[in-house]
């Protein structure tokens, strides 16, 4: 007969030693964890913030009161409000957190350029934020039904979502090439659904740009220098189909402002027309085929788009189409 113990004899508290021994060195390991998350916290908000951490054993979360976050540069001024923040990070992963705002309102200005400037408020926004090699590689952010203020506009904006994406993408222009292209330092998409602008129709919004430098982007004088800010797509559509699509080049000036060139196709010209100058809107019915057209604008300052060809009729419209959406 086998001398050999049977697993039935042996003390179920016995099986449970390996586990007790394991949760008791991961809560040693996830304090660490937590107290570098602790730390990351006291160098990044003010003095008097208070936040609790919590989240044993899957992950970290710490829980903020009233948040009021400033930065003051020499071109830059940034300021973050919000009535609670939430910081959620797995463990292990120092370069990947999640933010939930409450009650929040964010501003961003470029002072050297007149007029460019954006506040968003909302009651609920999340961002995530992934680094590598001390970049963003990817930075999301999505406010819910958020109320939009920007420096060049009279009228607000509003929204039922909008969502932006940005990645930096350093690279150094070749010293041998003779392109007058410099190199993407940066990438932007913005998405909106049901987008605004005062009293106008809600519009679909996506766009795509790119920052080009010389160099990778760490003041404003580094972009100033020769860089673009190139929109390569932005586009306005509604239930029908798309009401105008553009794409612009933006450098910024030695007199402080900011200059467009691009052009735009639509099949509203008039309303686009009506719109660029500041006039109310007009009814006019959906051309059959785009009409693009060559514009410029100074932010703030002015907008013009090339007017309609003296003599010439002009485009035949869908009649059993909707109207034009009122774009303002």
């Amino acid at each position: 007969m086998s001398s050999t113990p049977s697993l039935a004899r042996i003390p179920l508290w016995v099986t449970l030693v390996p586990l007790a021994v394991g949760v008791v060195v991961w809560f040693f390991l996830w304090t660490g964890f937590r107290d570098r998350l602790d730390q990351a916290l006291a160098e990044t908000l003010p003095a008097g913030t208070s936040w609790s951490i919590r989240g044993f054993p899957y992950r970290l979360e710490a829980r903020t009161g009233p948040v009021a976050l400033s930065y003051e540069g020499k071109a830059l001024r940034a300021r973050l409000d919000a009535r609670q923040m939430i910081v959620n990070r797995q463990p292990w992963r120092t370069d990947r957190q999640v933010v939930n705002l409450e009650g929040s309102q964010a501003s961003l200005a470029l002072q050297p350029l007149a007029g460019i400037s954006a506040t968003i408020a909302a009651e609920a926004a999340q961002a995530s934020l992934r680094t590598e090699d001390g970049r963003v590689a990817r930075l999301s952010i999505v406010w819910e039904r958020p109320g939009i203020r920007l420096g060049f506009l009279a009228q607000p904006l509003s929204a039922t979502s909008v969502e932006a994406h940005l990645r930096e993408t350093p690279a150094a222009a070749d010293p041998n090439s003779r392109s007058p292209v410099l190199p993407v330092q940066d990438q932007l998409v913005l998405r909106a659904s049901d987008l605004r602008l005062g009293e106008g129709s809600p519009l679909r919004l996506m766009l795509d740009a790119e920052l080009t430098a010389a160099r990778p982007i760490r003041s404003f004088t580094t972009w100033e220098k020769g860089g673009t800010a190139e929109i390569r797509d932005l586009v306005l559509s509604d239930s029908t189909g798309d009401v105008l699509r553009l794409s612009a080049t933006l450098s910024p000036g030695r007199d402080g402002r900011l200059y467009v060139a691009g052009t735009l196709t639509t099949v509203c010209p008039a309303s686009v027309r009506a719109a660029f100058a500041g006039l109310p809107p007009v009814s006019e019915k959906r051309a059959r085929r785009p009409v693009t057209l060559a514009f410029t604008a100074v932010p703030g300052v002015s907008a013009d788009v090339a007017p309609p060809e003296a003599g010439k009729p002009p485009p035949p419209v869908r009649a059993q189409e909707p109207d034009c959406p009122r774009l303002r």
